[in-house]
């Protein structure tokens, strides 16, 4: 797989890990230029419709799903005789790898990670979609501590309370909830109890429930109160035993209603607020000796399947009932009891070794082996029951003879006895920088990826190398690096263009705001409009001052030529009324001032400025007006202010 072009789209790079089912790979989308996890499924599996349903339905859930604490499902299909799913890379670990390397973890860790998983369940639960595998293999926590939720293999609508065949249940044993391990109804409510598992975990690095087979360890799940955590580690705080009691609760009625509900709790953990007790575990966990009803005929986990016989071939007479309740003050009865318990559980269970196969069949928790090398994973192999099976090996950036893979996958359930292959790794291929000078763009991704390695393009200025052509790369040309690594080319741009910040210009004469911008190497353009400001005063630049521009380019400035001028209309002749409406429509004031004259009264018979004389708009033109012929006159004057002018200088 590695090296080569899957389904025509995606360009494998490494092996992520394996699972039961499938193997995960990151590979790049040469659609959609981004790196994503494929997820294959196992060849030997892409017949068996049982697996197929499970893997389309984990694409078919998780597509529907789009949430930042749930892993992205991109797309899907069917390819070269088996079936993928790509989906959201995240570059991190799953919480069982951080749980078994560094904890407990501290009580801030846990809140944290706890949101965000319920975050991720509410946004499902609204959707309709029940997970009913939540457990810490399923968690991808990230270097920045953000976690995301995958694997919606077996999730189920909330309205579906089994799978197809009646009386089986699905899931992993450790993290059952009471009503998957009896195969009932399943809600909401079932991903919170198995979340109370893994907070558990992650607050004491143990499981509250565990046991040889997965038989057993349901039994426990349904019967058994899970002992307080702060037994195992007393540094807990009351207030998170508390919320991981209440999750934990085998009545589905005494848990959290919902997925808010949590949060509220949780909040008031991480607040130092107190947290209202959880149910009373005594009262749901009274001695009972388990019958035939109280779990399904067939158990499967997530990768494995186990097929008890019906009770009846293993027990004999009437179906067990509940042990009789302490009678008060009595010391005999109790202790009887307890034997006749002891001996029912030890003759069932030893039935159930029997039918799973006596003891070389039973089932036990794979150890995580990838990280260890070949020696130190074949003794961790050995020392928990199983034997080394096939070695595979690859190129990878891991150190020669480290283990970069395993078969079955961490986490994963198998009988005793049974092989482990792994995947060692043959340690980091190294190839040369091919030469990339003065190559196109694309030339010299073509060269690189002939090479193997990726290409990553910056620009850069040249006064040497022609535009579009590689300068120079980074590591340089004949140097060696890991194969897949990521070589800087950078492309050339043509000479450097040198910028300048323009300087202020308003406010200067024309002559000083010309040398200003020609110190700075610009050219300048000049227009010119009427305005207050005083004559070749700049009133206005473009490009603005503290602009960058090229060196070369030009500013224009908008030199002041002064108030604007008016050419005064001739009003001699004309009546009064009309001379002043002409005048104030040039935006000029008149005066005016009355004079003996042989002209009709009212009539204008002199001017000052003359008609035709240019002046300022805004002066004062002064009219004198005839009183008519007699002799004796008497003079007035009138001063009338004309309305504002229309235009200005400015």
């Amino acid at each position: 797989m590695i090296g080569r072009t899957f389904d025509g789209r995606y360009e494998v790079l490494s092996k992520l890990g394996s699972g039961g089912m499938a193997e995960v790979y990151l590979a790049h989308d040469e659609h959609l230029d981004r790196q994503v996890a494929l997820k294959v499924l196992s060849s030997r599996y892409a017949e068996d419709e049982q697996f197929v349903e499970r893997f389309r339905r984990e694409a078919s859930n998780a597509a529907g799903l789009n949430h930042p604490n749930i892993v992205q499902i991109y797309d899907r299909g069917e390819a070269e005789g088996t079936y993928y799913i790509a989906m959201e890379y995240l570059d991190g670990r799953s919480l069982k790898e951080i749980i078994k390397r560094y904890g407990p973890l501290g009580t801030k860790h846990v809140a944290s990670i706890s949101r965000q998983i319920l975050e991720a369940l509410r946004f499902a639960h609204r959707k309709g979609i029940v997970h009913r595998d939540i457990k810490p293999q399923n968690m991808l926590v990230d270097d920045e501590g953000r976690v995301k939720v995958t694997d919606f293999g077996i999730a189920r609508a909330a309205t579906a309370s089994r799978m197809t065949d009646t009386g089986s249940i699905v899931g992993t044993a450790q993290y059952l909830s009471p009503e998957q391990a009896q195969g009932t109804a399943v809600g909401p409510s079932s991903d919170l109890y198995s979340l109370g598992i893994v907070m558990y975990e992650m607050v004491t690095a143990q499981l509250p429930f565990d046991g040889d087979n997965p038989v057993t360890i349901a039994m426990k799940q349904v019967h058994e109160p899970p002992a307080p955590p702060t037994q195992i580690n007393a540094d807990i705080p009351e207030n998170l035993e508390r919320v991981i009691l209440r999750a934990l609760a085998k009545d589905p009625a005494d848990r959290y209603a919902d997925a808010d509900e949590f949060l509220e709790d949780l909040q008031r953990v991480e607040q130092g607020d107190t947290v209202a007790p959880p149910p009373v575990f005594a009262d749901e966990a009274q001695t009972r000796v388990l019958g035939a009803d109280d779990l399904p005929t067939r158990v499967q986990t997530s990768e494995t399947m186990v097929r008890p016989r019906p009770a009846a071939a293993y027990t004999s007479g009437p179906p067990y009932e509940e042990a009789i309740e302490e009678e008060r003050g009595s010391r005999f009865w109790p202790w009887l009891l307890v034997v006749l318990f002891l001996v029912i559980l030890g003759v069932a269970a030893f039935a159930l070794v029997q039918l799973l196969g006596g003891e070389e069949e039973a089932l036990i928790e794979v150890p995580p082996l990838t990280g260890l090398t070949l020696e130190e994973a074949t003794q961790e192999i050995t020392d928990a029951g199983f034997e080394l099976g096939n070695v595979d090996e690859e190129e990878s950036q891991l150190p020669e003879g480290t283990v970069i893979g395993q078969e079955p996958d961490v986490g994963s359930l198998a009988p005793t006895g049974s092989e482990i292959d792994l995947v060692v790794s043959l340690g980091e291929q190294t190839v040369d920088v091919p030469p990339l000078e003065g190559l196109s763009a694309d030339e010299a991704a073509t060269a690189l990826g002939q090479a193997g390695l990726e290409i990553s393009i910056e620009q850069e200025a040249s006064t040497d190398v022609e535009e579009g052509r590689v300068v120079r790369s980074e590591p340089a040309s004949g140097e060696s690096v890991p194969a897949g690594s990521t070589v800087v080319v950078f492309v050339s741009i043509g000479p450097e263009i040198e910028t300048v910040q323009v300087p202020p210009v308003i406010g200067l004469t024309e002559a000083q705001a010309g040398a200003r911008l020609g110190q700075a190497g610009l050219e300048v353009a000049v227009n010119r409009e009427s305005s207050d400001a005083p004559e070749r005063q700049v009133i206005r630049q473009e490009p603005a001052a503290g602009n960058e521009i090229e060196q070369g380019q030009t500013v224009t400035i908008v030199v002041s030529s002064g108030p604007r001028q008016v050419s005064v209309d001739d009003v001699t002749g004309v009546s009064e009324e009309e001379a002043r409406n002409l005048l104030r429509d040039q935006g000029l004031f008149v005066e005016s001032r009355s004079v003996t004259a042989e002209a009709a009264a009212g009539t204008v018979v002199d001017q000052n400025p003359a008609g035709g004389r240019n002046v300022p708009a805004g002066s004062t033109v002064v009219i004198s007006v005839s009183t008519g012929p007699p002799a004796t006159t008497t003079s007035a004057t009138a001063t009338t202010a004309p309305p504002a002018p229309t235009t200005t200088g400015g």
